[in-house]
């Protein structure tokens, strides 16, 4: 069910961008409803696994189109992606410590990084291009 709804203002005007903003909420949904049935361990792992493993890959397919269109804020983007990996494998680490408020923050912390690193720095570079992708 999740609690996260799509909406058309995290659209980018590149589709295959957009499809894999679109697939992170999927998996943030399903970790939203696996926070409520913790002693699913297995699944929480899974989907841990399948979060970190899909921002790297959208974060790869992103980059990629950044260096095409030129975006001057390149470097800056991939810092930004780099800090935000980094901080999702510190919540795993702390989850698997047996502290379960990680997955909580861990679901807060994307969400809010997402939809504002979507809303400002994607939208800034991205909606100007007139892309359909």
């Amino acid at each position: 069910m999740g609690i996260i709804r799509w909406d058309s203002k995290y659209e980018v005007n590149v589709k295959k961008i957009d499809r894999q903003h679109r697939k992170i909420v999927d998996i943030l949904n399903k970790l939203y409803d696996l926070q409520e049935n913790a002693a699913d361990q297995r699944k929480i792992e899974k989907i841990f696994e399948d979060l970190r493993a899909y921002i790297t890959t959208h974060f790869k397919t992103e980059e990629a189109y950044l260096k095409e269109i030129e975006c001057v804020e390149f470097d800056q983007q991939k810092k930004e992606h780099n800090a935000f990996i980094d901080t999702v494998c510190s919540y795993q680490r702390e989850y698997f410590k047996e502290k379960p408020l990680a997955l909580i923050n861990l679901f807060n912390y994307v969400w809010d990084w997402f939809a504002n690193h979507i809303l400002t720095v994607d939208k800034k570079c991205m909606t100007n291009q007139g892309s359909a992708r």
